[in-house]
C-alpha cells in the first residue's frame, strides 16, 4: 500500500497548487493480495481547523469489500486538537475518480464543495507494469484493414514499429454510412470480421500474448446511427417534439428547409450555387418560401385572440391587487403580469405559451375597477389587449434576433459547403446532399412520424451544456455542425428519465470495457458529464485497470481539468499537427517533456511537522526489477524524514500524438518531410505517446472515415526509424516511474532546428535529439556545432526524410507518397576531457526533414550519488546541541563577526544580497521559494553556476565552531557531500547544491526537535518553528554573556538588531520570553542560568533593563523585577525540583547599600544571597519606596534623556496597595521610546511614560505575592511582612488583600456609566468603556483611561483580579478595537494620539512620530497577542459555556484562537528570518524598521500552547 499526504486547508479544501490531484502510477507492492488497498491518503487537516468542529469528512471511497457508488459517502469523524494536526486515513482499494468532502459546525452547519482526487489504473502488458510515460500507442480503422486474414500482418507491422497499444475505432456494427462513429448496434461486433464477442476477445488476447501490444477502443456514449432499428422500438431514446417539446420549432423548420431543397428547380432558384450571389439568391427564396411560411413567431408570442377568449371565460374572477408603480407604467404592468401569470419564456408549441386567464382576468378587474361589471368583458379587452401587445413586445425581439441568426447560420453554412475553396464543394442540391443539413432523423414507427435530432457540435460551445435541451436554441438558430449519420441520445437526468437508453448503454459500456485494455470517449466535451461518470463507474467496475483517454475541445484548462477530476481520465490527448509554427511546436514538446534539466528536488523543509521521535526513514528502497525501477515510486522525496509522499496537483498527463486520426496529415499542412522531426519530437517526450496508421507510411491526406473504404498499405515511410525511436523512448521510460521530477528535457529553437535533451534526473542517462523541421521549404540554415557540457555522448543514428516523386492515387489501396529515408553519417563527437565536455557536429546532408539522436551520459550524476547526498545526515547529528544547532543553522551578520573576530559575515549573493544568517537557515531561506517555484533563473541558481564558493563557504565557516565534537562530525558530512558535488557539471550544481542544503537543514531541524519535550515533537509544524526560534536566540557570544567572568550562552532579544553585546541581554526581554522560549521548551538549565544572572544583579530593588554580562548594568525598568520575580514562579512552578531554586545563592554584584562598583573590584561579588531573598528583597524595596539617580547618569548613558529622566522612583500607594512609579520624563516599562527629534522638539520627551500605577505590574505584582504568600503558607518562604515608608509593618497576605480589594475599582471602566460611582472614575475622560485602564494616576489623567494591549499581562498572571465577566466583555472589546492580524495595536485607533506607522529613521516637523517616537503608539506589537490570546481562552473557558465540552476547551474556542494564529503561521513560514517579528505597522503591514525575528513574539505564543499541555 503506498501512502501519501494530502494537505487541507483550514476550510478543507486540498493545499496541492493548480492541476490534477492523482494518486501516484506505480505497480501494486510485491507483497499485495486481492483485497488490500492500493493507497493510504492522509488527509492532514491543521490543529484547531474550521472544520474541526463537529467536522466529519465524507468520501465516496468505499471501505474494504464495498463495491464503488459514487453516490454514497462514508463518514471519517475529525478529532480537534490545538497543538496537534490531525491525521485522518482513508483508504482506496480500487481505481477511479473518488471525492470528498466536509460538514462542520459554523455559526451554522456548513458544507464544503466536493473536492477529487483520481486513483490511477495500473496497466500491465503480458504481466509486466506499463508506466502510463511507456505508453506508444496507433490508432487503426479497422473498415481499412481489410479481410480479418490481414490482421494479423497489420499487427505485426505496428509491433515492429515499436507501440505497444493499438486504438481501434469502433468495431461494432455499423450504421448505412459506414462510419466506425455511426453505430448501428451497441452490442454486436462487425459481422463482417467478427463471429461473436469471443472472437474479439480472442483477438485482443492475441495481439497482447503474440504482439506484446494492449488494445484501446473508442466508446460512443453521445449518438447511434441514423438507421439503428432499436430507435423505432424506443423513439423516447432520442430528443423528439413529445420528450422535447422546445424542438418543435426547429423541427418545422428543418422540415420546411428541405422541403424547399426539394424544389428548388421548380421555383426558379440555383440548384448547383457556385457563387455569393446564387447563395444570396437562395437565402431570398428561404425568407419567402420557408421563414414567410412557417410563421415561426407562434412559437415565441401569446396568441392574442385566444388569450382574450379565455380572459373573457374567466371573467368574474377575484380582484387581484396591483402595485400603483405598476399601473402607470405599462412596461412595468406588462412585466408583473408575466410574474403573476406565467412561468418563464421556453419554447414550445404553436401558441402554447399563455397566461393563466383567471389570474389574468382578477387583475384587470382590479385595474378596470367600475368601469365593467361582473358580466361584461367589452370594457376591459381594450386594456387586456394593450397588455398583452406589451408582453409580447420582448417576445418579439427573441424571435427577430432567434431568427437573424437562423439567417446569418444558413447562409454561412451553405456558403461552406458549396463555395469556400477551404469546404467540401458539394455541387448539386440533390436528396443525398440536400440545401442544408438534415438536422434531424425522420421515420415511422408504430403509426407514428418522428424527428430525431440528430447530433454535432457547436463551435465555442460550453461543454457543461446539453445543446440539445430547452437550455439552449442551438437546434434552432441552425448553430450545430451536425452529423446527418448520428441521432443524439437523450439521457435525461438519470435512468428514469429513459430507462431504455441506460440500459443499452450500460451493456454497451460493460462490453468494451470486458473486452478491450482502455477506452477513449469519443465526442467527450458534449458526452452530458453525469452520464460519462455513472458509464465510467460501470467500465471500472467491470476492469478496475481500464485506462481512458479523451481528446477535449472544451476551450479551457479549467474545464479540461474539471472532466478528468470527475471522469478520472487517465490522459488528455494532445496532437503535435496542431501546431502552426516551428515555434509553437517546440511549446508543446516544451509542455509535455517534463521539467527543465537541473530541475530542483522537493524537500519537506519547514513546511510539516517533524516525527522528531522517529528517525527511520519513512520509505525503504526495493529491489530493482529488469526495468531498474530502482526506489519505491512512493519516495518522491529524498528527505531522511518519515514523511509520507505529499500530493501536489499535477498537470493533466498527456497522450500526446504526432498525428491523430480526424486531423490532416504532414503533406497537408506543412511539408511530406517534416513526418520525422515532428515524429521524433513527439517521442523524446515523456508522457504517453501516440500515432494513426497511415502517418508513418507518409500518407498524402486525412482519410474520410465515412467515405473512404480504401485499404491500408504500408512498408513505406519512417516506419523503422519509428521503432528505433520508441525503442530509446522505451529504455528512458522504465528508468523511473511514477517520479515526475525524474524526466528532465532542455528544449532549444532556432529558425528550423530544435534540439531536445531529455535527462533522467537520478541516473544521469539520457538521449539528445537534433531535429530540422520542414513546415516549408525554408532555404539553408546552419546549426552551429554543439557543446554539451559534464556529458559523455554516444551518436545512435541520424536520418533524413526525401520526397522522391509525385504521389499517385490507387483505387484498391491506400498509398504513400513517395520517400526516401536516407540514413546520415553519425555526427562528429569530440569529447574534452580537461573541460569535461562533449561537442557535436552535425553530418553533412542535414537537411530539412533529417534527424540525429544521441545518447548522453552524465557520470557524476547517477543513483549512488544520489543516494550519497541523501543520507547520514540525520545520523551525522546525533552529538549536536542546542548551542551547536545555533550555530549551524543561525548566527545573524553581528554573530558571526563576534565568532570570527570581525573576519566573516554573512554570504553575499550577487544580484540578490546578504544573507539573514551565516548558517544553513540563511540559506534556505533563499531556497524554499526557488525550490517551489523550481525558479533555476534565480541570481542564486545563477551564482551557482558560476562558481562553488557557497559550498566552500558553508563549510568553512564551520571550522571556527569544530571545537564541538557534534560540529566537527557534521563538517565533515558536509565536506564529504559538497564534494562530490563539486564533480558534476556545473548546470547540475544548483540542483545538487539545494539538496544537500536542503537535507542537511532537515537533519539539523530534526535533531533540535529531538532535543526537546514531547509536546512539542509532537506538535504542529507552527509550534515547532515557535520552538525553533529558542535555537535561534540562545547561543555562545564572545562579546557577552549572562556572566561577567564566563561565557555561557545567553538569550538574544532579537535579531539582528538585539543580538551583540551589551544590546543582546534585555531584563525585561529575557523574563518575557523565559516561559515560552525556555521552559516549554524543557530548557531549564538555561531557563536557571539566566534567572541567577539577573538575580546577581539585582540592586535598588530593581532587575537591571539592559544586562551586559553585568559589567554595566542599567537601572531604568520598572517592570522587568516584576518579570523576572514571575519567571521565578514559572520555574518553581514547572520544572523538576524547581523549589530548590529558591535556596540558590548568587554572588551579588553591588553592595546591598546600592553603591556603584565596577564589576572587577573587590567589593563587587563580595556578598551572597538565595533566590528567596531576592525575590523578598523585591517585595521590600518597592514596600519602603524606591528613589534614586542612575548611576553614571548623563549623554554617556543616555544621550537623549533629559537629565529629569534620570531620576527613578517608584512607591506603594498604601491606601490601594498598588505600586506607582515613573515620572513624565522616563519610561519605565516596556513603551520606552524616548523622544528623539531635536527638529520636532520631542528630544527628550517619552513617547508613552506610563508613569502611575501600570496595569500590568500590579497584576504581577498580586501574582507574586499569591506566590510567595503560598510559600509561605507550606512552609517553603519565611518573610510574612514588609515595612512601609512609614516603619509600619504589613503582611504579605494583607497587602495582597489590599490589591485584591482595590485592583477593579482603580482599573476597570463600566460600559455603563451608572456604574461609574462604583469605580474610580473620570467620566469627562472616558474615550470607551467596558475596558480596563492602562495607567492609573498618570500625571497626564487622560492616558488612564488609553486602550492598550497592557490588560491581558495581568489577566494571564493575576485571573483572580478579574470579574469573569467584565474580563470578557473587554477581551472582545480589545479584539475587535486592537487585534491586528500580527500583533496588537499599542493604542486604541479612536485616541487621537494613534500614529499606527512607526519609521525610526523618519527625522521631520511631527512631534508625535519623528525619529520614531511613536514607537508604542499604535504599531502593532506580537509578544502582546500571546498574552491577549492566553487572557482570551482562559476567560471565555471561565465565562462563555460554548467554551467549555466535558470539562475541557472546547473545539469552537480552539478554533477562535486558531483563526486569530493564521498571519502568525503565514509570517513564520515565510519570513526569512524563520521567526516573527517585533512589530508592525498598520494592520500587519511589515514595519522595516523592526527586528524581523523577535524572541518575545515567538514566545508568548508558546506560553499560550504550554497552558493547553499543562491543563
Amino acid at each position: 500500500m503506498q501512502t501519501v499526504l494530502l494537505r487541507l486547508a483550514s476550510t478543507g479544501e486540498p493545499l496541492v497548487g493548480t492541476g490534477i490531484l492523482s494518486l501516484p502510477s506505480a505497480p501494486p507492492p510485491r507483497d499485495f493480495r486481492a483485497g488490500d488497498a492500493l493507497y493510504r491518503v492522509v488527509l492532514a487537516i491543521p490543529a484547531s481547523a474550521k472544520i474541526t468542529r463537529g467536522g466529519v469528512v465524507w468520501t465516496n471511497a468505499p471501505p474494504a469489500g464495498t463495491p464503488f457508488d459514487r453516490t454514497r459517502f462514508y463518514k471519517h469523524p475529525i478529532s480537534g486538537s490545538f497543538s496537534k494536526d490531525v491525521f485522518l486515513p482513508i483508504d482506496v482499494f480500487v481505481p477511479g475518480a473518488y471525492c470528498y468532502y466536509v460538514s462542520y459546525l459554523a455559526e451554522q452547519p456548513e458544507t464544503t464543495r466536493k473536492f477529487y482526487f483520481n486513483a490511477p489504473c495500473a496497466l500491465t502488458l503480458n504481466g509486466e507494469f506499463l508506466p502510463f510515460n511507456a505508453i506508444s500507442m496507433e490508432s487503426i480503422i479497422s473498415k481499412w484493414m481489410g479481410p480479418r486474414s490481414n490482421w494479423d500482418e497489420i499487427f505485426g507491422e505496428v509491433a515492429h514499429k515499436g507501440y505497444n497499444m493499438v486504438h481501434f475505432t469502433p468495431l461494432q456494427t455499423r450504421g448505412e454510412s459506414n462510419s466506425p462513429y455511426s453505430i448501428a448496434d451497441q452490442l454486436t461486433f462487425d459481422p463482417e470480421h467478427f463471429a461473436d464477442v469471443a472472437d474479439v476477445e480472442k483477438m485482443v488476447a492475441d495481439l497482447e500474448k503474440n504482439h506484446k501490444i494492449l488494445s484501446l477502443t473508442d466508446i460512443v456514449f453521445n449518438h447511434t446511427a441514423n438507421n439503428s432499428l432499436w430507435l423505432q422500438d424506443h423513439p423516447d431514446s432520442g430528443y423528439n417534439a413529445v420528450t422535447a417539446p422546445h424542438l418543435q420549432a426547429a423541427i418545422a423548420l428543418d422540415g420546411a428547409l428541405l422541403a424547399f431543397s426539394a424544389q428548388l428547380d421548380a421555383l426558379g432558384y440555383p440548384s448547383h450555387p457556385r457563387t455569393a450571389h446564387d447563395v444570396s439568391a437562395l437565402m431570398a427564396g428561404i425568407r419567402t418560401h420557408v421563414i414567410a411560411e412557417l410563421k415561426l413567431w407562434e412559437f415565441y408570442a401569446i396568441d392574442v385572440k385566444a388569450a382574450l377568449e379565455a380572459t373573457a371565460a374567466a371573467w368574474g374572477a377575484e380582484a387581484i391587487d396591483v402595485p400603483e408603480e405598476a399601473k402607470s407604467d405599462l412596461p412595468r404592468l406588462a412585466k408583473w403580469v408575466v410574474s403573476q401569470t406565467a412561468a418563464p419564456f421556453v419554447l414550445a408549441g404553436r401558441g402554447e405559451y399563455k397566461l393563466d386567464a383567471g389570474k389574468f382576468a382578477g387583475i384587470l378587474a382590479s385595474l378596470v375597477g367600475d368601469a365593467a361589471t361582473a358580466s361584461d368583458f367589452a370594457a376591459a379587452s381594450a386594456e387586456a389587449r394593450r397588455i398583452l401587445d406589451e408582453i409580447n413586445v420582448p417576445l418579439y425581439r427573441t424571435y427577430d434576433e432567434d431568427l437573424a441568426a437562423i439567417l446569418s447560420s444558413l447562409e454561412s453554412r451553405i456558403l461552406y459547403l458549396r463555395v469556400d475553396e477551404n469546404g467540401p464543394k458539394q455541387g448539386p442540391v440533390t436528396d443525398e446532399h440536400p440545401l442544408t443539413e438534415r438536422y434531424f432523423t425522420r421515420f415511422s414507427a408504430h403509426g407514428t412520424d418522428w424527428a430525431l435530432a440528430n447530433n454535432g457540435w457547436i463551435w465555442g460551445g460550453n461543454p457543461l451544456v446539453d445543446f440539445a435541451s430547452n437550455q439552449s436554441k442551438a437546434y434552432l438558430r441552425r448553430e450545430v455542425i451536425i452529423w446527418g449519420d448520428c441521432v443524439k441520445l437523450r439521457y435525461g437526468t438519470g435512468p428514469e428519465d429513459s430507462p431504455y437508453v441506460w440500459k443499452r448503454m450500460t451493456e454497451y459500456t460493460r462490453l468494451c470495457a470486458r473486452v478491450f485494455h482502455g477506452l477513449r470517449i469519443d465526442n467527450a466535451h458534449s458526452t452530458p458529464l453525469h452520464v460519462a461518470e455513472a458509464l465510467l463507474d460501470v467500465a471500472r467496475e467491470v476492469n478496475p485497470n481500464v485506462y481512458v483517454v479523451a481528446e477535449l475541445f472544451s476551450g479551457s484548462e479549467e474545464m479540461d481539468t474539471m472532466f478528468v477530476e470527475r471522469l478520472g481520465l487517465s490522459s488528455l490527448i494532445r496532437e503535435a499537427m496542431q501546431a502552426w509554427s516551428v515555434e509553437e511546436l517546440s511549446r508543446l514538446v516544451h509542455r509535455h517533456g517534463g521539467r527543465p534539466i537541473g530541475s530542483l528536488q522537493w524537500l519537506p523543509l519547514d513546511e510539516f511537522a517533524y516525527p522528531a521521535m522517529d528517525e527511520k526513514r519513512g520509505e525503504a528502497l526495493v529491489a530493482r526489477d529488469e526495468h531498474n525501477l530502482g526506489v519505491d515510486a512512493t519516495r518522491d522525496s529524498a528527505s531522511e524524514l518519515a514523511i509520507p509522499r505529499v500530493l501536489q496537483a499535477e498537470p493533466v498527463h498527456a497522450l500526446f500524438m504526432d498525428c491523430t486520426h480526424d486531423n490532416e496529415m504532414p503533406a497537408q499542412k506543412r511539408c511530406v518531410e517534416d513526418t520525422l522531426p515532428n515524429a521524433a519530437l513527439v517521442s523524446l517526450c515523456a508522457c504517453a505517446v501516440g500515432s494513426v496508421f497511415g502517418y508513418d507510411e507518409c500518407y498524402p491526406a486525412l482519410l474520410d472515415v465515412v467515405n473512404e473504404s480504401r485499404t491500408y498499405s504500408w512498408g513505406h515511410g519512417i516506419g523503422e526509424v519509428k521503432r528505433l525511436l520508441l525503442q530509446a523512448r522505451e529504455e528512458a521510460s522504465y528508468q523511473s516511474v511514477g517520479h515526475l521530477e525524474d524526466n528532465e528535457m532542455y528544449i532549444h529553437h532556432e529558425d528550423q532546428y530544435i534540439t531536445v535533451r531529455r535527462t533522467n534526473a537520478k541516473t544521469g542517462k539520457g538521449l539528445f535529439l537534433v531535429a530540422r523541421s520542414k513546415f516549408h521549404n525554408a532555404g539553408t540554415q546552419e546549426l552551429a556545432p554543439i557543446t554539451l557540457s559534464g556529458t559523455r555522448v554516444a551518436a545512435m543514428f541520424a536520418y533524413s526524410l526525401v520526397r522522391t516523386g509525385d504521389y499517385v492515387e490507387d483505387k484498391r489501396t491506400l498509398g504513400s507518397i513517395p520517400v526516401e529515408v536516407i540514413k546520415l553519417d553519425d555526427p562528429a563527437i569530440s569529447y574534452d576531457a580537461e573541460k569535461n565536455e562533449t561537442t557535436i557536429t552535425l553530418p553533412p546532408g542535414f537537411s530539412q526533414g533529417s534527424i540525429v539522436l544521441l545518447s548522453t551520459t552524465i557520470d557524476e550524476a547517477n543513483l549512488e550519488l544520489d543516494e550519497f547526498l541523501t543520507t547520514g545526515a540525520i545520523s551525522a547529528s546525533k552529538d549536536l546541541d542546542l548551542y551547536d544547532l545555533n550555530a549551524l543553522l543561525y548566527k545573524c551578520e553581528q554573530e558571526e563577526r563576534d565568532a570570527s573576530a570581525g573576519r566573516e559575515g554573512v554570504y553575499n549573493i550577487p544580484g540578490y544580497g546578504p544573507l539573514v544568517y551565516a548558517g544553513l537557515q540563511g540559506w534556505i531561506s533563499v531556497l524554499k521559494p526557488v525550490i517551489a517555484a523550481n525558479d533555476l533563473a534565480h541570481p542564486l541558481m545563477d551564482h551557482l553556476r558560476q562558481g562553488q564558493w557557497p559550498l566552500d563557504y558553508i563549510v568553512n565557516r564551520l571550522d571556527k565552531y569544530a571545537g564541538s565534537r557534534g560540529v566537527a562530525a557534521f563538517r565533515d558530512w558536509l565536506h564529504a557531500r559538497f564534494a562530490a558535488v563539486k564533480k558534476v557539471p556545473y548546470y547540475l550544481l544548483p540542483r545538487y547544491f539545494a539538496l544537500v542544503a536542503g537535507v542537511a537543514y532537515e537533519a539539523l531541524r530534526f535533531r533540535a526537535l529531538a532535543l526537546l519535550p514531547h509536546h512539542i515533537q509532537h506538535s504542529t509544524a507552527f509550534v515547532q518553528s515557535l520552538a525553533m526560534c529558542l535555537v535561534q536566540m540562545m547561543g555562545e557570544m564572545n562579546n557577552t554573556s549572562v556572566l561577567p567572568f564566563a561565557n555561557v550562552p545567553c538569550m538574544a532579544a532579537g535579531l539582528p538588531h538585539f543580538s551583540n553585546d551589551y544590546m543582546r541581554c534585555w531584563g525585561r526581554d529575557v523574563f518575557i520570553s523565559l516561559r515560552g522560549l525556555l521552559l516549554a521548551t524543557g530548557r531549564f538549565e538555561d531557563a536557571k542560568t539566566h534567572i541567577l544572572g539577573f538575580a546577581a544583579t539585582l540592586k535598588h530593588g530593581l532587575i537591571p533593563n539592559l544586562l551586559d554580562a553585568g559589567r554595566n548594568p542599567r537601572y531604568n525598568a520598572r517592570d522587568a523585577a516584576w518579570f523576572f520575580v514571575q519567571s521565578v514562579q514559572d520555574y518553581v512552578t514547572h520544572a523538576p525540583d524547581g523549589l530548590a531554586l529558591l535556596d540558590t545563592r548568587v554572588k551579588r554584584r553591588f553592595p546591598l547599600d546600592d553603591t556603584w562598583v565596577a564589576y572587577d573590584s573587590p567589593e563587587a561579588f563580595a556578598y551572597e544571597s538565595s533566590v528567596r531573598e531576592i525575590v523578598y528583597e523585591i517585595l521590600a524595596r518597592h514596600a519602603r519606596g524606591i528613589a534614586f539617580r542612575e548611576a553614571n547618569a548623563g549623554s554617556t548613558l543616555d544621550s537623549q534623556m533629559r537629565d529629569e529622566g534620570f531620576n527613578v522612583a517608584v512607591s506603594v500607594d498604601w491606601t490601594t496597595g498598588l505600586i506607582h512609579g515613573g515620572s513624565p520624563w522616563n519610561c519605565g516599562t516596556w513603551m520606552d521610546k524616548m523622544g528623539e527629534s531635536a527638529r520636532a522638539g520631542s528630544k527628550g520627551v517619552p513617547g508613552t511614560p506610563r508613569d502611575g500605577a501600570n496595569v500590568e505590574i500590579n497584576g504581577l505584582l498580586k501574582s507574586c505575592l499569591r506566590f510567595v504568600n503560598g510559600l509561605h503558607s507550606k512552609g517553603a518562604f519565611e518573610h510574612a511582612a514588609v515595612v512601609k515608608p512609614d516603619g509600619e509593618e504589613i503582611s504579605l497576605v494583607a497587602w495582597e488583600a489590599l490589591v485584591q480589594e482595590n485592583f477593579e475599582k482603580k482599573f476597570y471602566v463600566p460600559e455603563d456609566p451608572e456604574e461609574d460611582s462604583q469605580f474610580d472614575i473620570d467620566n469627562s475622560l472616558v474615550n470607551r468603556r467596558g475596558i480596563y485602564k492602562d495607567v492609573y494616576r498618570t500625571s497626564k489623567p487622560y492616558e488612564d483611561y488609553q486602550l492598550r494591549p497592557n490588560f491581558p499581562i495581568a489577566m494571564c498572571v493575576a485571573p483572580e483580579l478579574f470579574a469573569p465577566a467584565r474580563a470578557l466583555r473587554a477581551l472582545q472589546i480589545a479584539d475587535a478595537v486592537i487585534r491586528g492580524p500580527i500583533g496588537m495595536r499599542t493604542l486604541d485607533p479612536s485616541d487621537y494620539n494613534y500614529r499606527p506607522d512607526y519609521h525610526n529613521s523618519e527625522d521631520s516637523d511631527d512631534f508625535a512620530t519623528s525619529k520614531g517616537r511613536n514607537y508604542h503608539q499604535g504599531p502593532e506589537w506580537v509578544w502582546c497577542m500571546g498574552y491577549f490570546l492566553r487572557a482570551f481562552a482562559a476567560f471565555h473557558v471561565v465565562a462563555d459555556p460554548k467554551c467549555v465540552a466535558d470539562g475541557k476547551p472546547s473545539t469552537y474556542l480552539y478554533q477562535m484562537l486558531s483563526g486569530r494564529l493564521e498571519g502568525h503561521r503565514k509570517w513564520i513560514l515565510e519570513s526569512p528570518w524563520a521567526g516573527l517579528t517585533e512589530l508592525t505597522n498598520r494592520d500587519g503591514a511589515e514595519c522595516y524598521d523592526s527586528s524581523p525575528t523577535q524572541a518575545w513574539s515567538s514566545a508568548c505564543l508558546l506560553d499560550l500552547f504550554y497552558d493547553e499541555w499543562n491543563e
